[in-house]
């Protein structure tokens, strides 16, 4: 193969499906946020995950996890699952997926939908969003775990879906060695609202009152107020993904709502000021008779997570986990991996 070809932008493989992941019981599935574990394998979290060939077919469960290789510059191929079964991707922690049966019913729980993993030094943690009803979040929560995404523990915290006007929802999150603060980006659940920013100190992830919100003090921004969007008026987002790629080097962006695009901006800081920082869209959404994957145009996508290893101002340097799903027939539900070129404000390839 021609050496600029695997590092050409575009589609690089499925990464979920019939004969690539159904043996683990993960046929259908969609997200993918991904982090490399303290022992160097690739950790993945998927959302709603069917045995069956559509939505909706087979064992319903979620979140799951895969484990395996893989990176920006490489195929992700799975090798066992998380959880209590290796061979079989069982749901992390057990739940009956039930649709609330009236406004009053207070225990139902449809599904559990996973915001993002991340990485505390030889920790993992998951944000994961607790749904009564489709798109109508309950309350938001944090699982950990200490043995590279085999078994995991709720830390005991409960986020309230109404926390700070419902912005607080969909998470995306990363550490910075360099100040000790995880910093977590957010937005409400329904694909409606911009992105607010917090951090927090990784011994307190578990302790909803120590997150320091990045808002207003008089007419400058400042730790330690109500959290205000970031985002420039206007930008509605769904699942975000922020990560820190070297130090001076954060991405963020995931699935731009109002733009129906995978969209993302290159910052020397979560602080860094978003208006007039340009908004780089390597993928967009399409129709599914007007597809063209090589080229960046696929049908009903979101997610859109970095992968670990991704490099901006390098042709083809990140790596995304790119969701589909044919809501008309149930299939496509997948995930897949595509490559991106992402620059810096002051470099132009």
């Amino acid at each position: 193969m021609d050496p600029a070809a695997r590092s050409a932008p575009g589609k690089l493989a499925d990464v979920t499906g019939p004969g690539i992941t159904d043996r683990w019981g993960v046929t259908c599935a969609d997200l993918g946020a991904s982090v490399l574990a303290p022992n160097g394998t690739l950790v993945s979290v998927f959302g709603d995950t069917f045995a069956g060939e559509r939505v909706g077919q087979g064992d319903w469960r979620s979140p799951v996890i895969l484990i395996g290789t893989g990176d920006a510059a490489h195929r992700v191929r799975y090798q066992q699952a998380g959880g209590t079964d290796a061979h079989y991707a069982r749901q992390l922690w057990h739940y009956r997926h039930r649709q609330p049966a009236s406004r009053l019913d207070r225990y139902a729980i449809s599904t559990v939908i996973p915001s993002d993993l991340l990485r505390v030094e030889q920790m993992l943690y998951l944000h994961a969003i607790v749904n009564r009803g489709f798109g109508k979040v309950a309350w938001t929560e944090i699982w950990q775990s200490a043995d590279n995404g085999i078994t995991w523990h709720n830390m005991g915290a409960r986020f309230p879906a109404r926390l700070h006007r419902g912005y607080a929802q969909c998470w995306s999150w990363d550490y910075d060695p360099g100040d000790g603060w995880v910093y977590v980006v957010s937005t409400g659940f329904q694909r409606d609202k911009g992105v607010i920013l917090r951090r927090v100190r990784p011994a307190h992830l578990g302790d909803p009152s120590r997150y320091s919100g990045w808002g207003y003090r008089g007419e400058r921004r400042a730790w330690g107020q109500a959290p205000v969007p970031i985002t420039p008026p206007g930008e509605t987002w769904g699942e975000l993904s922020l990560r820190r790629l070297a130090p001076g080097t954060w991405v963020l962006g995931g699935f731009v709502s109002s733009r129906y695009a995978l969209g993302y901006r290159v910052l020397k800081s979560p602080t860094a000021q978003l208006t007039g920082t340009p908004l780089q869209r390597p993928l967009l959404g399409s129709s599914w008779d007007d597809e063209d994957h090589a080229r960046g145009r696929v049908a009903q996508l979101y997610g859109g997570y970095v992968l670990p290893g991704s490099r901006v101002d390098r042709t083809g340097g990140v790596g995304l986990m790119v969701s589909q799903w044919n809501t008309a027939h149930g299939w496509p539900y997948r995930v897949m991996q595509f490559r991106a070129t992402l620059l810096s404000s002051q470099k132009i390839l």
